[in-house]
């Protein structure tokens, strides 16, 4: 078990320091009745699930980069939400698993070149579950497996990593809400497969944020709630 630590040390440190900034979207409630509201959040940054920075792009040079949310809903339809500020509210009136995504891309001839910042989040409305293993078309993207509303702390979740369309086999991290790192270290770190299989072990309830970074310019993230 020991050597097995020390190779993830090492992996992490080799690893680690390419992380760019990433782009994530949260949610102020993760579980909302039929007919309500729930308000979602895009952060981007290091501090990841951090509440001090959960709108960091309130700065003026990141107020550009985010130009919109897509909410697909459990009866197919997608609803497309313009933030404000890094935030806005999300109606609900349809009881399933909702697919909240939003991305940051930034062009080859643009300043600092091309580079590509992709997040989603899993609301889910009332009781009845419904699949959140929806595709959002980014380049680089996590799919779940399994519905996180039917995850408990000690089970795994699997999700599926994907780069252009096709099965990505890479490093997984994961972290949750209160967890407090070291030298931004994540409490889990794994491998996808060649298939692009990663299973992510929740070990806690609350928020959790699972992220994949590719090519150090691209990267994404997707976070839920676990009961």
């Amino acid at each position: 078990m020991r050597k097995i630590s020390v190779v993830f040390t090492i992996l992490f440190l080799i690893t680690g320091f390419s992380f760019a900034h990433s782009l994530w979207i949260t949610l102020d409630r993760y579980r909302i009745n039929p007919g309500e509201k729930a308000i979602y959040y895009i952060g981007y940054g290091h501090k990841y699930l951090s509440i001090e920075e959960r709108v960091v792009n309130l700065q003026e040079n990141y107020q550009k980069m985010f130009k919109k949310v897509e909410v697909y809903r459990p009866d197919g339809k997608k609803v497309i939400l313009i933030p404000e500020k890094g935030a806005g509210k999300i109606n609900a009136d349809v009881e399933g698993t909702y697919v909240i995504c939003t991305e940051s891309v930034r062009k080859a001839g643009e300043p600092y070149g091309p580079s590509g910042k992709y997040a989603k989040t899993i609301l889910q409305v009332g009781k009845k579950t419904t699949d959140p293993s929806r595709n959002c078309g980014f380049r680089v993207e996590i799919i779940p497996l399994k519905n996180p509303e039917e995850i408990r702390p000690g089970e795994y979740l699997p999700v599926k990593i994907i780069f252009e369309g096709k099965p990505l086999s890479t490093f997984v991290y994961a972290t949750y809400s209160g967890y407090k790192p070291v030298e931004d270290a994540f409490p889990v770190m794994t491998r996808s497969n060649s298939d692009g299989i990663a299973k992510i072990k929740i070990s806690n309830p609350g928020e959790w944020m699972i992220l994949v970074s590719h090519r150090v310019n691209y990267s994404a993230t997707l976070t839920f709630e676990v009961k």
